[in-house]
């Protein structure tokens, strides 16, 4: 048996067995990659992740005030014990997010701790987009040749039809779809977001906003959002189980979409 040294705790090792058994911090990609945000500590976003986790929990138990916003309690000592950090540090972190504007304090004074709102870090960008995803969503109720000279004229790409091949292609399905992601570009029917909702679950969302990205900043198109998808997403799974592999948008930009 192994010696253990001073100071080293014994961990156990990961088994045959299901290793699903911990809960987890959901951080948003945006708060790491966005411009908005890269003056922000790591400290910072991660106590956001703790607040957007608590602003869910008090949702569900109806902590709403009258303007039918969402508030949570978070107190400082909340702070020290959830990030193990000093009375000083956890203050500065707090004001890092309300700085920025993130969260907004609220006091209710006679010694009562301080109400928090947790603000929608996703704003800025719906409003950055909030032009961009409507226009999108009106050329459904358009003719669909005309829906898809129009789409490309919005994601601004210069349509080179020798790589188009209209047989390959189902207008009749294009016209059932909807519009989904940050950029309103990845179009799925109903049977599309039941079908991957089933073999993805909560993923499904991290991957349509994952090709929104890329069609945005790429300009490429794809004659099937859903297969596209689907590519990625077995893709991922079948490199998961033979080595820990994270992929960035260059690596999807290789042969590897529809």
């Amino acid at each position: 048996m192994e010696k253990i040294k001073e100071g080293e705790v014994n961990f156990d090792y990961f088994y045959n067995r299901d290793v699903g058994r911990w809960s987890f911090i959901m951080l948003p990609k945006l708060l790491v990659t966005g411009n908005e945000f890269k003056s922000l500590s790591s400290d910072a976003k991660i106590l956001y992740a703790l607040l957007l986790e608590r602003t869910n929990l008090s949702n569900k138990n109806g902590w709403i005030d009258k303007s039918d916003r969402v508030y949570i309690i978070f107190t400082i000592d909340d702070v020290i014990n959830s990030l193990n950090k000093s009375n000083k540090t956890a203050v500065k972190i707090l004001n890092e997010l309300e700085n920025i504007g993130l969260i907004e304090r609220k006091r209710q004074g006679l010694g009562k701790p301080n109400i928090i709102y947790v603000k929608d870090f996703m704003s800025v960008q719906d409003k950055k987009c909030n032009n961009y995803t409507s226009e999108v969503k009106n050329l459904h109720s358009r003719n669909v040749e005309t829906t898809l000279q129009e789409v490309k004229k919005v994601h601004g790409i210069n349509t080179n039809y020798n790589n188009l091949n209209s047989n390959n292609t189902d207008y009749s399905i294009l016209g059932k779809r909807k519009a989904f992601g940050t950029f309103g570009n990845v179009f799925l029917s109903d049977e599309d977001i039941l079908e991957l909702q089933n073999k993805m679950n909560y993923k499904l969302d991290n991957y349509i906003e994952r090709l929104s990205s890329y069609i945005k900043s790429t300009g490429k198109t794809y004659k099937n959002h859903k297969a596209t998808i689907l590519s990625w997403y077995f893709k991922d799974e079948g490199n998961s189980n033979t080595k820990n592999t994270v992929y960035n948008i260059t690596d999807y930009d290789k042969g590897e979409h529809l």
